[in-house]
Formats: C-alpha cells, structure tokens, sequence
C-alpha cells in the first residue's frame, strides 16, 4: 500500500519513513519504491513546514520566512521548543512551524506554476489535495486560513478556490495546540498557476497567537516540485554603501513632515522612498544585529557589554574578500573607545559591531574600524580612503531617542544632524565620481503596533531611482541583502539569505511616485483579510485620502462604498476584513481628500465561501 492511498502528502510520508528508518535509509526506500505520488505531483508548497530557516524561541523577534512573499505584516518561524504544543499524532512533528509574528495579522504567499501539466488540466478531470496543520495559542482569537487559488495565464481567478480554515480558540479546546485539516477538488480547466496565500487574522496585535505547519498541495497529475531559491537580486555593484540608522520614530511621524524634517523628506523626494518597511524587533540592538549579522541573535533589552555575538557580521565578509569598512559613531572620540567620557549621550552599540566577540576581544582590530564620526571628513578626501563600507551612528540625543522619540524637536534634531553629517558625503569623489548608495532607516517605530519605520535609498551615477516610490514589504533583514549584493559578499544566515533584496529601489526597475492602487491577492475566502498597496505623489498625499471597496455592479458616486478607511501616509498596505462581504467580485478605489476624485483604480478582487 502507498502512503498516498492512505491520504499522506509526499512531505508527509518523508517524516514519517525518516521517523522510522532514519533519514538515509527513508529516503533511499521512498526512491526505490517510487510510489509515493507515481501518478499526481509531490507537494507542490515550497517550505510548508517552515523547515528552513531560522526559528525563533523568542516571541518578539521576526524571521525570514524562506520560500514565501510577505504580502501584509511580519510573519516568523517559531521553534516548537519555544513553548508546549499539542499536535496531531502523525506524522512527527518538526523543528519550526510558521506564526503571524509579533506585530499581528499577516499574510504571505506563493505563487505555482502548473502550465506544464496544461493538457490533463484542461480535461477538466485533475484533482487536488490541500492539507496542513492549523494551530494557535489558548484562549486567543488568533488563527490561520490557507487558500489555493486557481489563476489563468492572465492572471484572472477561475472557480472556487481550496481551503483550510476554521481552527478556532474553541476548536482547539483553548489549548495550545494544532489541528490537522485537509480539502479536495478538481482543478479549474484553464488553470495555468495556483496561488498559494497563508493568513493569519484576527489577533488583534498579538505576540504569535496564529499558526500553520505542513502545509501541502498536491495534484493528481505530475508536475515538477518547485526547488526552494533565494529571491533573486538585481541590486546593481557599488562601490561604497553608506548605511544610517537612527531611532525610535514612526514612519508616519518623519514621512511627509517637510517642516520639522525638510532634509529626511528631500531625501525621500530625491531618491526611492520605502513605504512598507519595519523593524523587525523591539526594543533596539537586535535590530542593529539584524542588519550586521543576519540574525537578532540575543533576547530581550540587552545591550553593551552584555551582548557577545560569537557569529560573522558584515565586515568578516568584505575583509575575506579584500574590501574596507568602518563603523563612525558620534562622540566616540578615541578609535574603539566603549566609555561616553566625550559624549553623554554616546554609546558604544549604536553601531553593532562592538557586539560582535572578534571586535571586542580583538582591540586591535577594533581600533582598526570603530571610529568617531569626525574620521569621516579625512576618509572623505578621495574615494581611495572612503571604505566600501561604512556604518554611521549618531549619538543617542541626535538619533531622535533621547531627543524626543519623533516628537517635533526630535525631528528637528535628526534631520539637522542628517543634513550636517550627510553633505559631504554627496560631495566626496565616492560620490561623485563612483558607484555609492546610501540607506537610511531608523532601528524601530516609538508607537507603531506594526514596527513600520521610514527607509530612504538613495545614491549617485542614476543607479536609484530619483522621485521614486515602493509599497513592497521589506525589513532590516532585506537592507543585510541589499548591502550584500551590492558589495558583492555573500549572506550570513537563512534571514538574509531568504530576505527580499529591494530591487524596486534601482533603475531600471524603480517606479517614479504616482498614484496607484493594487489588490495584493487576487481571492480571498470570506472571512479573510483583503490588503491593497497604494501609492500617491507627495503633492497628492493628504490625510483624507480613503480607500473604498464597492459591491458588484456598484460604482463611485452613484453608490455608496460597502466599506472604506483613510489611508493618510504617503503610500503602504491597507487591509479590510471580508467577514461581511457577501461571495462576489469586488472593485477597490483610492480616492482623494475625502472625495471621489479617484487617484487610482479600480482594483478587482473575488471573495469566496
């Protein structure tokens, strides 16, 4: 008897012969026999089981969620050691399982190709099979729901689409547990792709109270399993990346506050603005290590001296392959000085690297790198002296922390702070006659429940896009990968590895500021979120500015929208809950200052039952 008969994915049957044979001798026997899926498709879900990766036992920190895009929110991997689990009997369970992370409700999705396996599909007489675990924690509303949707080669959404839902907090006894949950079907003929979308809802903002595991597709027909890849980087070679980070200020405080931050908002304005990018921890310094070293690394607040980072950081990688980097930090003085005997407010950590234990161990070496900021003018004289790498770090009043956390004045502080220390660096040779890119973020938000926080690109010779805008979800893990495939050095961990390098930031691919407005998942079961991205000019953006879902056969201005919320920032992700929108396709607008002046649109969407 086939494990298939008996109602096991491939991915399944895999655990279950290493359970029992142990891994060699079960995969050997799964290839000899060739009998699980010998007429239909392995499972066609790339890291359904957040098996690769990092996971996380701490439930603040994010991480990369490997084989997926992150459409709304910051889903994590979570290690079962983490907490107590109940979980169905078989097939074992894993390492890790996928969480909607510590900032709320999330979403990701893949998107597979099924066109080679046309010809029986369009027979109308193929299958599938869906099946997963779903879980959550206690008594929390939190859960999962995973929806196959089946797409045409243009994209548009045919039939229903497959489902697992339903594992309440009642469900699961308010336990904190997993509940094994399978569909059916037949294929749509036409179907040419099927978009595999893992949500999570209802949680309120709640630290990972929703989960999946094991999540599995499969066809009756072959079709090749898709092999799990890094995503694809066209971030161009520079020779100098300059990357700051300032603190504790929301998005939407810095973002379009010309009067209190007219240098920031320039910067925006002058380069590729990142709408959708957050920290992704709270409080600071693991967000400083996600940048440098691909991994939050330690729990808690924790800071210097208690934080020894035993692992490779950025400047391991550009010193193994003959490049430079330095870390200037305001107020340090002294090269290497841990003491704020110049500065009050300087603190060692503020730039990372003294966290690292070859730094600090080694006072040659970080003599070597760590300097004050006023070092930077000298290195500035030729692009020869200007390392490839730099870190820059104000101090902690001039950062916006001690300053205000992104009130007005620590606004103003930042940005005059900016201004004087970024200068020079557009006026270097570095700059002006090479390839060099700046990124400026800040480490985390000072009130956003979703951590979102500013992020500028910018850089010379027209390799970023100038007036430029990207709602695409990205986080101090895809800055790491930015940096990395800039300067040509390889990844440090799975978080940075698997992060989405931001490629929408670099000409040719950077999209100039305008107005638009998407569906960010083309079918949703009721009851699930639906998220836009929306975009708008800086002359456009007002905090009026609304987004409307409006019913079949309606249209704006004769009738009323179904349902609608301001959307004030500059651009983003907004989502709505479907749970009394009636089955149907769906338009979307985005609208102007209140009005029906529409600034892009409509977008379409289906919502099944």
């Amino acid at each position: 008897m086939s494990l298939k008969k008996i109602g096991f994915s491939t991915q399944f049957a895999v655990r279950v012969l290493k359970t029992a044979l142990g891994c060699a001798a079960g995969v050997a026997l799964l290839a000899s026999a060739g009998a699980v899926h010998a007429a239909g498709s392995g499972n066609l879900i790339v890291n359904g089981g957040g098996e690769t990766g990092v996971c996380a036992t701490d439930w603040k920190a994010v991480k990369t969620v490997p084989g997926w895009q992150v459409l709304l929110g910051n889903p994590t991997l979570v290690c079962y050691s983490a907490a107590s689990f109940t979980t169905p009997s078989s097939p074992a369970a894993g390492n890790a399982f996928i969480a909607d992370g510590p900032y709320g409700d999330s979403a990701l999705m893949q998107t597979i190709n099924v066109s080679s396996a046309s010809s029986a599909i369009d027979t109308g007489t193929v299958t599938y099979s869906l099946s997963g675990w779903l879980g959550g924690y206690t008594v929390y509303a939190g859960q999962a729901v995973v929806t196959a949707s089946f797409l045409d080669a243009a994209g548009k959404v045919l039939g229903n689409p497959g489902e697992l839902s339903g594992v309440t907090a009642s469900a699961r006894g308010n336990a904190n547990a997993f509940i094994a949950k399978s569909n059916s079907g037949t294929v749509p003929a036409g179907t040419r792709s099927i978009a595999v979308q893992l949500q999570f809802i209802n949680t309120s903002g709640s630290y990972n109270v929703g989960y999946a595991d094991n999540l599995s597709l499969t066809l009756s027909t072959p079709v090749p399993a898709p092999a799990l890849a890094a995503p694809a980087s066209t971030v161009p070679a520079f020779d100098h990346v300059f990357f700051v980070m300032m603190e504790n200020t929301d998005y939407s405080q810095v973002i379009g506050d010309a009067n209190n931050a007219p240098f920031i908002n320039s910067l925006a304005q002058g380069g590729t603005l990142l709408t959708n990018y957050s920290g992704v921890y709270h409080p600071s310094d693991e967000n400083y290590l996600a940048v440098s070293g691909g991994d939050t690394f330690v729990t808690g607040a924790i800071y210097f001296p208690n934080i020894k980072v035993g692992a490779s950081h950025i400047g391991d990688r550009l010193e193994a392959i003959g490049k430079t980097w330095k870390a200037y930090e305001q107020g340090m003085g002294t090269p290497c000085n841990t003491k704020n005997n110049v500065d009050s407010y300087y603190q060692p950590d503020d730039a990372p690297f003294i966290n690292y234990t070859n730094i600090s161990g080694n006072p040659a070496r970080c003599a070597a790198h760590l300097f004050d900021t006023t070092q930077l003018s000298t290195d500035l004289q030729s692009a020869a002296t200007t390392p490839n790498f730099s870190w820059i770090a104000a101090d902690d009043n001039a950062d916006g922390e001690a300053s205000g956390n992104g009130s007005a004045n620590s606004l103003q502080v930042q940005d005059a702070w900016l201004k004087q220390t970024l200068q020079p660096i557009f006026a270097s040779p570095a700059w002006t006659n090479e390839r060099s890119l700046l990124i400026l973020t800040w480490d985390e938000s000072s009130g956003s429940a979703a951590n979102h926080v500013g992020a500028i690109a910018y850089g010379s010779q027209g390799l970023v896009g100038s007036g430029a805008i990207s709602t695409a979800s990205y986080n101090h893990y895809s800055a790491g990968r930015t940096i990395e495939s800039a300067l040509g050095i390889s990844p440090l961990t799975a978080n940075d590895t698997y992060a989405q390098p931001i490629n929408d930031a670099f000409t040719p691919n950077a999209k100039a500021a305008a107005s638009s407005f998407s569906a960010a998942m083309p079918n949703v079961q009721q009851g699930e979120n639906i998220a836009f991205n929306f975009s708008t000019t800086p002359a456009n953006a007002n905090s009026s500015n609304w987004v409307g879902i409006y019913a079949p056969g309606n249209s704006p201005g004769a009738n009323s929208s179904t349902m609608w919320q301001y959307v004030g920032a500059e651009g983003g992700v907004t989502s709505f809950s479907t749970a009394s929108l009636a089955p149907g396709a769906y338009t979307a607008w985005y609208f102007y200052n209140g009005g029906y002046t529409k600034l892009a649109g409509p977008a379409t969407f289906v919502v099944s039952q």
